[in-house]
Formats: structure tokens, sequence, C-alpha cells
């Protein structure tokens, strides 16, 4: 079963929704849950990349009027790379070109959602409590529902600007989209976060779009400098499952976990299965939280921001909103919602 909500082609268009109603970003099927979930290394992923990453900026605005850019890849550019590998990529082309998800084959992630972008701008002030603030009791952060890994891209260049030894686990239900999209946005804000002496940097001016080249010295200072910083990149495929649960490791001795996610609980079914992971994860570490971020109702299929929090109480969890957290847009069109999660 396929879904279309009328949204444009173009990469303004894929960052904002419609105003007259929520999307259903991503619905599962029974098809879905049969799919086997699997590590990817980084070496695996970077065999995968194309000579050059044509991209464009992304705004982002904190709470405290902090504004960033973030590169991102070109939905065309990441079309361009599927066609040039053939036939075999022809059914992904086809949804991304005349639907937002196709349940069980495209879960959406190639796709900027609305409240990712939330999550981004509380991010860029990393975050509403001190625990959060520096990073420095924390060293793994879990992305679920990864895609453009907006979110994450935030806390990867604060980490990078402050030599912050972190893990960053990003979760997509589609391989296609950590390889396509989720590696080449981690490699477009490192590229443009290095101090390498004589690297040209993509440029981030607002509106800006270019291309960047991915010779080998490139890829060579990419895996050096997330060495030198004690940064690992670890990517999982597959829907929510025990599986994938098994596949996280825990943080270590007196050390933090935080789990991010936006638009993941757009159906009863939905919420169900990803607070289920949600509160496993967050049961095997003392100082863990995950922060989300989504619609308040997501109408007609169900899901919402009570569902949630009813599903955490019955797992043991209290799920609160972020309150006076000041994002810029979040009043504006359908209800949004931060929430934090944490067990009791």
């Amino acid at each position: 079963m396929s879904f279309s909500f009328g949204f444009g082609d173009s990469e303004a268009d894929d960052s904002k929704e419609s105003s007259t109603g929520p999307s259903v970003p991503k619905v599962r099927t029974a098809q879905a849950q049969q799919t086997p979930v699997k590590e990817h290394t980084l070496e695996e992923l970077i065999a995968t990349l194309p000579d050059h990453l044509s991209y464009s900026t992304v705004r982002i605005e904190s709470p405290t009027s902090r504004v960033l850019f973030l590169p991102k890849r070109e939905l065309y550019d990441v079309r361009v790379q599927l066609l040039q590998e053939g036939p075999t990529n022809d059914d992904v082309i086809d949804q991304i070109g005349t639907s937002d998800l196709r349940s069980g084959v495209y879960e959406g992630g190639f796709k900027t959602w609305e409240c990712s972008l939330d999550l981004a701008s509380l991010l860029l002030d990393r975050g509403p409590r001190k625990d959060i603030d520096e990073l420095i009791r924390c060293d793994q952060i879990i992305e679920l529902g990864a895609g453009t890994a907006l979110p994450s891209l935030v806390l990867f260049q604060h980490a990078l600007l402050n030599s912050i030894p972190l893990t960053f686990t990003l979760a997509d239900y589609n391989d296609t989209v950590l390889r396509l999209v989720t590696l080449p946005n981690l490699i477009l804000t490192w590229a443009s976060t290095t101090r390498q002496p004589g690297f040209m940097t993509p440029n981030l001016d607002k509106d800006s779009t270019g291309d960047f080249e991915l010779t080998p010295e490139v890829i060579l200072h990419f895996l050096s400098d997330l060495k030198s910083n004690e940064i690992n990149l670890r990517f999982l495929s597959g829907p929510w499952s025990p599986s994938l649960a098994n596949l996280i490791p825990s943080s270590g001795v007196d050390m933090g976990t935080v789990i991010l996610a936006a638009e993941t609980i757009y159906s009863p079914e939905s919420t169900e299965a990803f607070t289920e992971l949600v509160c496993g994860l967050l049961k095997r570490v003392k100082m863990s939280k995950a922060m989300i971020a989504a619609k308040r109702m997501y109408f007609g299929v169900g899901g919402s921001v009570d569902g949630l929090k009813a599903a955490c109480r019955e797992r043991g969890a209290v799920a609160y909103e972020i309150e006076n957290h000041g994002v810029p847009g979040m009043e504006a069109g359908v209800g949004r919602a931060l929430i934090e999660v944490q067990m009791y």
C-alpha cells in the first residue's frame, strides 16, 4: 500500500509539510515485520558512495535564536545515483517520485519531516537539561527512524567541534536510505566542520547549493577525523524489533544514552513497537533518556502524543512534554510537541 501527500519535488518542498493537516510518515505492515534487521559497516556504505554529492542547506534556528545551516544531499542527486546503479533500483526510484512511503518497501527516509526540524532546533542548544548540555556524561546517541538524520547531525557537528568521544547509532528501515542520505549527510556535515588545512569545505551561506567532491583523500580525512575524535558511526536497517535492540550495545559504566526520534508514533501499531524498543533500551542504562518530536495527532491512522504517554506508562516509563522549548514555528499549522521519556 502506498501513500502520497501532494508534496512537490524540489528540495524546498522536501522540508515542508502541508498546512491543511498532518502527514502520515510511515505505516508498517506484517510484511515489514518480516524484513530482517542488519548492521552495515561504515566501510560497506562508503564503498557505495558516488564521486560527488550535490547538496543544499537546511536552516536550523534554536530556541535561543542560534542559527545553523546544515548541508543535506539533494533528492535529485539520490535519483541520479539510483539510475546509474541500474534497474534493480526502479522500485525505489518510483516510490521517491510518486509517494512519500510504501509500506514494507520504502518508509519515507529520503524526506526531511517537519518534526525532525523541531528536534534539531532544540538540540542546537544541546538540550534543556545540564546532563545533555555538553554531552560529557553521554557516550552514545541513537536515532531511530534516522532518514536524513538532522537531529543527529546537530550533535555530530558539536562532537566534532569539541572533540567529544561518542558513538552514533543510526537506524532506518531502509538500507538504501542509510547509504544514500544518512551517511552522505554525515560526510557533508563533517566537511563543513573539519579543520584540515587546505581543505575545501562546502559553502553554507543561506540557501546555498553546490557539489562536493568525494575524492579518496576526502574519505581518508573523514575517517582520520573520526578516529582522532573517537567518534564511532554504526548503521542498522530493518523494523523496530528485539533483533534491532540486540544490535545496539549498552553505554559504558557511569555513562548515558540519548535516544532521538521524530515522526515515529503515527499509528497505534507503530507507537507500540516504537515504545517497546525505546523502553527496552532505556532500561539498560541508568542515565538515559529519549527525546521525541511528533505531531499531537495523526488524523486518519490514530497515532498521538497521548497514545505515546499511555504506552510509556504501561512499560514503567514517564513521557512528558518539554515545556517552554521555544522552537520556532511549532504552533503553526498542525500542533506538534517535543517529548522526553525516562524510566521511573
